[in-house]
């Protein structure tokens, strides 16, 4: 998987090739391996939060725990997002007791086995939303009422969860990568960016950013927190017999440190229009192919750059983010917004 750089502005996207960079993840066995981050208020959530991530999993029955605050024994159950039997259920509690906790569940299956998808929850305390892949998916509150998350003094544990007893149960099967948490409930459109974005780490309201980039295999990796605000307090230690280093599914653009300033350059504008937009490029060409993807990337529109400019209409298209790529700068997605 490449990452690229993607720039944007109100009106017009300029955009040059970028040299080509990893994506990793962590890959999870099911049956011994997790990753733990110290206790910190940081990561207590009393009214508002959203937390996202890209995950594949290997075996999508019984319960895979995709991250955890939480443990019963001590009545510090804060919460715990996972996904059993393929669907995908939020946890949390107002006061630790596990005999209140509140549970929210998607209504239908939204994982098989070996599928790749982006999962977010959007939580207040009035009300809970579940993404999958930038698109919220019916759910029902099972159990308990909508109400605020309490503070836990229990690390944040990925891909296991601790039991009554101490115990560590629950394992998850599958690949994790771009875990984000925010202190603020994020919107749809918000979500859809950040699902296919890599991150500054200064964007406002992030409070901790796992992207498992330049991570050293081998026993007790450490997996730097990325958000500038929280820094290395947020950091993170995988047990001994620690996660995989593998390749992501994740589908994202984002920085990259070399540039290629020979390249060649499109602008894009109007950005955001409403029925047509103008590609230009900085020289002549002959046949360059552009499609334009929704959030998806299924194509919703084609054209033919010839010499310097080509039109694509986008009128009959809903409103929201598109992505428009190249044949000739297959490295670039160049983002545009219909109104």
């Amino acid at each position: 998987m490449i990452k690229q750089i993607l720039i944007s502005s109100l009106f017009c996207l300029g955009f040059i090739a970028f040299a080509q960079a990893q994506n990793n993840a962590l890959s999870f066995n099911g049956t011994a391996d997790y990753v733990q981050v110290p206790n910190s208020n940081q990561l207590n959530f009393p009214s508002n939060l959203t937390a996202e991530a890209w995950v594949q999993l290997d075996k999508t029955n019984g319960q895979n725990i995709i991250f955890s605050k939480a443990w019963c024994g001590i009545s510090q159950f804060a919460y715990n997002l996972s996904i059993l039997d393929g669907k995908l259920r939020w946890s949390w509690n107002d006061d630790g007791n596990c005999n209140f906790t509140s549970l929210v569940e998607s209504n239908n299956i939204v994982f098989q086995n070996g599928e790749c998808h982006h999962i977010a929850v959007v939580h207040s305390i009035s009300s809970v939303l579940l993404y999958i892949d930038g698109q919220v998916v019916p759910s029902t509150l099972v159990q308990g009422n909508y109400s605020g998350i309490m503070s836990s003094s229990e690390p944040l544990r990925m891909g296991i969860y601790r039991g009554l007893s101490g115990n560590f149960l629950y394992f998850m099967d599958g690949q994790l990568d771009e875990l984000k948490f925010w202190s603020a409930t994020r919107s749809a459109q918000e979500i859809n960016y950040s699902m296919h974005n890599v991150l500054q780490g200064n964007e406002p309201n992030l409070v901790a950013y796992y992207d498992f980039e330049n991570l050293v295999a081998g026993s007790f990796i450490i997996v730097p927190n990325k958000a500038l605000a929280t820094g290395g307090a947020l950091d993170a230690e995988s047990s001994a017999t620690s996660p995989m280093i593998v390749g992501s599914c994740a589908q994202l653009s984002g920085l990259q440190d070399e540039i290629a300033s020979s390249q060649l350059q499109l602008s894009v504008y109007p950005n955001p229009a409403m029925s047509m937009i103008q590609v230009v490029s900085n020289q002549s060409v002959d046949q360059v192919q552009l499609v334009l993807t929704d959030a998806f990337g299924k194509a919703v529109a084609e054209a033919n750059l010839s010499g310097k400019q080509a039109q694509i209409a986008i009128s009959d298209l809903a409103p929201g983010v598109y992505y428009l790529k190249s044949n000739k700068l297959t490295d670039n997605v160049y983002k545009i917004v219909k109104n």
